[in-house]
């Protein structure tokens, strides 16, 4: 079971551990990383929300500020990162089979479906980020 804003979520494993197998297959190796930085990019914007609707004092956002600039910068390059490396994999595996098995393909258009899923995670987590950031900012001013 998972707490979520004060409501209950309820969650098997085998609902967690398929979201986990539809994480490695379109996003690869850096799903941990993707994940975590939803998740506190998530928990920043409602902690934003929370401020903007004034239920809560002011809060110090310098150190929210400087993760989310870091996620920034980190998100577009570990899916760059991830992308290199899926089509590293992607061409191992083809040189290893050949051309002509039906096998090889499927494995080739996986793994170029793991380089795209990482490269637009990491491009719409830079974004998320980015946005909250300047809403942040101009909020401080």
């Amino acid at each position: 079971m998972l707490m979520v804003m004060g409501a209950d979520v309820n969650l098997s494993v085998e609902q967690m551990t398929k979201f986990e197998e539809f994480l490695v297959k379109y996003v690869g190796v850096a799903w941990p990383f993707f994940m975590m930085t939803a998740l506190f990019i998530i928990w920043a914007f409602g902690a934003w929300v929370v401020e903007f609707v004034g239920v809560k004092v002011k809060r110090n956002w310098t150190q929210v500020v400087k993760v989310l600039d870091w996620a920034v910068e980190a998100c577009p390059y570990v899916g760059l990162i991830t992308t290199f490396f899926t089509f590293l994999n992607a061409l191992v595996v083809y040189s290893r089979a050949g051309p002509g098995d039906p096998e090889t393909q499927k494995a080739f258009i996986g793994q170029f479906a793991i380089a795209f899923g990482s490269s637009i995670t990491g491009g719409i987590l830079a974004l998320f980020a980015f946005t909250l950031v300047t809403l942040i900012r101009n909020g401080e001013k």
